[in-house]
């Protein structure tokens, strides 16, 4: 937990003091006065929808032993016992905080990005590290801003090495990011089509995953996949150490002799001069690929191989991030999180790779792809013909048009859905036991809703 005195804030936030409380110094920092302890500091954030200074007096009512807020007005709410610090930007005060309290730590900080594996890889590398370090992560994809800047403040005297997860929404943000977290290793997974539709192009994109390389220290560490051409001419001009990893050359950590049985990986790593098997309880080169980085992560920061292997064989994915479930004799993949044309074809092949009588695909639309949004999708369906399928229901619009791709390409029974409730009503008449289904879509489809409508038809 982050203490600060009232002068260490002031210092870092380049704050005004409104009012001295009776508190000294504050125990933990928050930004949510539902969860807020008696002694932390309450930063009133700002967004679309919400102010967090409509809610300083709940903050203090709580607890709160200081306040930073924006709008001076806002101060008469505060009681005279809690301290008041004005500052400019409220969101800006909480990224200078933890950049703050971050530099008081002499650790290795590994940030992850990439279009493609970046939480699952984030998980992995903590499970992994975690086996000997004590570990500070992302939790969940809180990948932003505020979420990086809290992870940060998360960190406690005892931690040894922090894991965090950087996302990107266009160029600037992830060196933004780095700015606050000071990293001092670099995973990056992949370069594909998100959030093509807010950079135009794969270059772009891939201009901005390498803003995190870019910011590494000179005796900091890149570990890219240089299956990748984009990641790896992301080391090109970097001074740093580069760690390549991948499974299409004998890169310095590679995979070999890939097998896939029922609803898990097996492959053989090695990893500088050592080579182990590894079993993971999950399917798809993909995510080969997410444990080759997360291994060569392990290895740098000191973790031998005995307990990579025994981590990498305890780990699950997330949920909603190809979870394997079944349900009345159904094996479902939901792999529902999220969605773009890179991650639905390894879901694709991955869903070949499990045992069934017949393979169902239900998917929804994928966002933030620009003007080329339909031909993405289009395309999308022509190579879910390909790897091959026995029945598919889209829901949305765009979705429209990966069932047109798939019927241009030969396939039949497929059905075009509105809603999430509509097409769990055309799936329950498809399946029978014994099946295999993949739901996937992107965030704002909410196709986790017919998992939800299929375990309640259950009751």
């Amino acid at each position: 937990m982050a203490s600060f005195t009232l002068g260490e804030i002031l210092k870092a936030v380049s704050g005004v003091l409104l009012q001295q409380g009776s508190h000294e110094y504050c125990t933990g920092v928050n930004t949510d006065t539902r969860t807020i302890s008696p002694g932390e500091l309450f930063i009133a954030l700002q967004g679309n929808t919400f102010d967090g200074h409509h809610f300083l007096n709940d903050a203090c009512i709580n607890g709160a032993s200081m306040v930073i807020i924006s709008e001076r007005s806002s101060f008469k709410a505060v009681p005279r016992t809690v301290s008041v610090i004005l500052v400019k930007n409220t969101q800006t005060a909480l990224e200078a905080l933890a950049h703050f309290y971050r530099m008081k730590f002499d650790i290795p900080v590994v940030a992850v990005t990439g279009s493609n594996g970046k939480t699952t890889t984030k998980n992995m590398i903590a499970a992994l590290v975690a086996s000997k370090l004590n570990v500070c992560a992302t939790q969940k994809n809180f990948n932003n801003e505020i979420g990086l800047s809290l992870t940060l403040l998360s960190m406690t005297p005892e931690t040894e090495a922090c894991v965090v997860e950087m996302g990107m929404r266009g160029l600037g943000q992830i060196a933004e990011l780095c700015r606050i977290a000071a990293p001092t290793i670099g995973v990056v997974t992949n370069v594909g089509t998100s959030h093509i539709g807010i950079l135009g192009s794969q270059e772009n994109i891939a201009k901005a995953k390498g803003e995190l390389i870019e910011s590494l220290p000179d005796k900091g560490i890149a570990i890219l996949n240089e299956d990748d051409p984009y990641v790896i001419r992301m080391g090109d001009t970097f001074s740093g150490n580069i760690i390549g990893y991948g499974v299409n050359g004998n890169y310095t950590v590679h995979g070999s002799r890939i097998q896939y049985e029922n609803n898990c990986t097996k492959y053989v790593c090695t990893c500088f001069d050592e080579a182990f098997k590894v079993k993971l309880n999950m399917l798809g080169i993909h995510n080969v690929y997410n444990a080759l980085a997360a291994t060569a992560t392990a290895r740098v920061l000191g973790i031998d191989v005995n307990r990579i292997q025994k981590a990498l064989s305890e780990f699950l994915p997330g949920a909603q991030r190809q979870f394997f479930t079944e349900i009345n004799g159904v094996t479902v993949i939901d792999d529902s999180y999220n969605a773009n044309p890179l991650s639905m074809e390894m879901a694709f092949h991955a869903m070949r790779q499990v045992n069934g009588k017949h393979y169902f695909l239900v998917l929804g639309d994928m966002g933030e792809l620009g003007e080329k949004e339909e031909q993405f999708h289009y395309e999308l369906g022509k190579i879910a013909a390909n790897i091959g399928f026995d029945g598919m229901i889209t829901v949305g619009k765009l979705s429209r048009h990966i069932a047109m791709g798939a019927r241009d390409a030969g396939k039949t029974n497929i059905m075009e859905c509105t809603t999430c409730e509509d097409a769990w009503q055309r799936l329950q008449k498809m399946i029978q036991s014994g099946d295999v289904v993949l739901v996937k879509g992107s965030r704002y489809m909410h196709m986790e809703t017919i998992l939800e409508l299929w375990r309640k038809s259950l009751n």
